[in-house]
């Protein structure tokens, strides 16, 4: 359903009694914002004097792993473990749970007021481009409600028979973004190479799962700066995890973050996966990438999903929100400084690494909007509140009966 109006909106930044904004939308974005309710005009949403605000993408999500359970007894709590036990399920899944659990997921993605997600499609030569394909008929017919950009994804590396033919298959297939996985492999330093050519073939931004370890010694971060250098693209590289970052001496660290923000190598982390699978080491980090730090040395920094209810992430419900909340408790980011990099996290951030045009209930920007149980716009990742309402382009995709229904003025 297209809104025209939302009326009785309390928007961010503005002085607490403003609660009754209105936003007129028009053409999929936010033609104008007002105070009071006068003209409405069209369909009408009453937001009730809740907080509107942009709407959160997900910068980092695993469709076709999603609501595959774990076996506690027989999966330990470990990166490698996790890999060997989806490979395993992958032997005896079928397509159609398969499908049914990544529409499970965008359900839950929307109703947590998700508009867009960069998704990893999983690759290798026991499912071919099958998830691939799944993956690009869902984002077909979801498209109205959320945006899905997919990543060929080698989950168990490029060193199988024919990966490296099957990865560029699904880049002339239309996936837009190529993905790696170098520490699975063992020649990470050949695996970056083969990403970064396949990149520079199809013209496709990069987005690398790395440094998932508490192991300072093992990073590639000095190597995937010095490709982004070599082959001259800067800002076009993405990294999830990185969780080496937290177990680096305080200078290492530091230097390590300047590095990734002079190569404009943008960070992903992944509270949920990222706590759940570190700390193996001696005497073992466990904690995520600081990105408070990262963020004052010039790194974009964004916080996703990464998996849900799977041997990667034994829990998750799909928000953002409470993800961030999440990294805001690690990482003690209590100020309101520290609250509004913890949204931005979830909504700008992740948006510029996606590649989209701004978004939010400010004039002309795109009417990618979300309506929360909160009354104060600045306080929605401290509470991690509930979303009550999502839309994308000036449609409704979700909306909880505690909203009013839309009225045709």
């Amino acid at each position: 359903m297209l809104i025209d109006t939302i009326v009785g909106a309390r928007l961010g930044g503005r002085r607490e009694h403003e609660a009754d904004q209105t936003l007129a939308l028009a053409g999929g974005r936010v033609a104008q914002v007002r105070s009071g309710t006068g003209n409405a005009r069209g369909t009408v949403l009453d937001a009730g004097g809740r907080a509107v605000v942009p709407a959160f993408v997900d910068a980092h999500v695993h469709l076709d792993k999603a609501f595959l359970g774990v076996d506690t007894a027989s999966c330990a709590p470990r990166l490698d473990a996790a890999i060997q036990a989806v490979a395993a399920l992958r032997e005896t899944l079928g397509l159609e749970r398969v499908r049914a659990n990544a529409e499970r997921a965008v359900e839950l993605l929307i109703r947590n007021g998700v508009v867009a997600a960069r998704v990893h499609a999983e690759i290798d030569p026991a499912v071919g481009l099958t998830l691939v394909e799944l993956q690009q008929e869902l984002a077909q017919r979801v498209a109205q409600r959320i945006e899905l950009q997919l990543v060929a994804f080698p989950q168990r590396g490029l060193e199988l028979t024919g990966m490296t033919a099957l990865m560029d298959a699904a880049l002339r297939a239309g996936v837009p973004v190529v993905g790696g996985c170098p520490y699975v492999d063992s020649d990470p330093g050949r695996h970056l190479d083969v990403v970064f050519q396949l990149a520079a073939r199809h013209d496709v931004p990069i987005d690398l799962h790395l440094d998932f370890s508490d192991d300072p010694g093992r990073s590639l971060l000095a190597q995937v700066a010095e490709r982004v250098r070599a082959h001259g693209v800067p800002g076009r590289v993405t990294l999830g995890h990185v969780t080496t970052l937290a177990a680096m001496a305080p200078e290492a660290q530091a230097a390590a973050l300047d590095l990734l923000a002079s190569a404009g190598i943008s960070l992903v982390v992944l509270p949920a996966t990222d706590l759940y699978l570190a700390g193996h080491g001696q005497p073992g980090t466990r904690s995520l990438a600081p990105i408070a730090r990262a963020r004052q040395a010039g790194v974009r920094v964004a916080i996703a999903n990464n998996n849900l209810h799977n041997p990667f992430a034994p829990f998750g419900n799909g928000s953002l929100l409470h993800a961030a909340w999440l990294a805001g408790i690690i990482q003690r980011l209590t100020d309101a400084e520290g609250r509004r990099f913890l949204f931005e996290a979830v909504t700008r951030e992740p948006a510029a690494i996606l590649g989209l045009a701004p978004h939010g209930p400010i004039g002309s920007a795109l009417a990618h909007l979300a309506i929360l149980d909160a009354a104060d716009p600045d306080e929605v990742v401290a509470s991690s509140s509930p979303v009550l309402a999502t839309l994308r382009n000036g449609h409704l995709s979700h909306r909880l009966s505690c909203v009013g229904a839309p009225v045709r003025q």
